[in-house]
């Protein structure tokens, strides 16, 4: 069965070219890929001020198909451990464009992967805890890609079978 996938690229940057990777695995499965750059968006700074003059639905609607994935890849590197602004921007908006906050998100497999200055554990540890809490189901295995440990294209590949089972 072909499932979408939605990849969600926390940085432009060597974590964008991760992303792609991950695309050309998934899309050489034959499935559906869509890739949001969340950097690239240009998405509004969410606060509730904002939130008072612009509407969440209309800014998220640009994603509304690709947020309806059957399954999650998020690629982010670390910030100071976390995960980069421009990702919990999305989430914020995502969060706030539907009633059931949890819309997008809820009970919909996910895939961690970072490229990281360091070995990416505490990014990857908070991103397990914030996308768990807003209903995913993490699989146990992810990516982690450095200057000094290039992707391993074999654990790539584990990673989208189990993501995909």
């Amino acid at each position: 069965m072909t499932k979408h996938i939605c990849i969600l690229a926390g940085s432009n940057g060597k974590n964008l070219a991760l992303s792609q990777a991950f695309q050309a695995h998934l899309e050489s499965l034959g499935h559906r890929v869509s890739v949001i750059d969340v950097v690239g968006a240009g998405l509004p700074l969410y606060t509730p001020a904002t939130e008072g003059k612009i509407d969440a639905a209309e800014v998220m609607k640009p994603f509304h198909q690709a947020l309806k994935a059957h399954h999650y890849v998020i690629i982010a590197p670390a910030y100071h451990g976390g995960p980069p602004p421009a990702l919990v921007n999305f989430l914020s908006w995502a969060s706030r464009s539907a009633k059931d906050w949890r819309i997008h998100f809820n009970s919909k497999r996910a895939a961690l992967a970072t490229y990281s200055g360091g070995d990416g554990s505490q990014v990857l540890a908070m991103m397990r805890l914030q996308f768990s809490f807003i209903g995913m189901t993490i699989i146990g295995r992810s990516v982690s890609v450095t200057d000094r440990k290039a992707l391993d294209p074999a654990v790539l590949a584990d990673v989208c079978t189990q993501l995909l089972a």
